[in-house]
């Protein structure tokens, strides 16, 4: 694990308000993923995160930077096809003449 905030079974319990033995059987059925430590397992928050469909911080940088790339593109394609109608314009008036 890395050094991520992790809880135990009993504060993930209450964090999604259902019995620790729900948060055990979520575990074995392979619905939240945790790291045995002796008899206690170790969740990050990460994954109660996920589990809840709760997006990470990293998650929402990720899809925040693919926005603004995006925006980008848009833009840069505006321009284009603004100077494509301007030629295209221009070559009207050419052949009008």
């Amino acid at each position: 694990m890395s050094k991520a905030l992790v809880y135990k079974v009993t504060e993930v319990a209450e964090i999604i308000n259902k019995p620790p033995a729900t948060v055990r059987n979520e575990i074995r059925k392979g619905k939240i993923k945790a790291t045995k430590s002796g008899t206690e397992y170790l969740i990050e928050k990460s994954e109660v995160d996920r589990y809840l469909g709760i997006a990470t911080n990293d998650e929402s940088l990720k899809k925040d930077l693919e926005i603004a790339e995006l925006k980008g593109k848009i833009k840069s394609l505006e321009t284009k096809v603004q100077a494509f109608k301007s030629v295209a314009s221009s070559l009207n008036n050419i052949i009008g003449i």
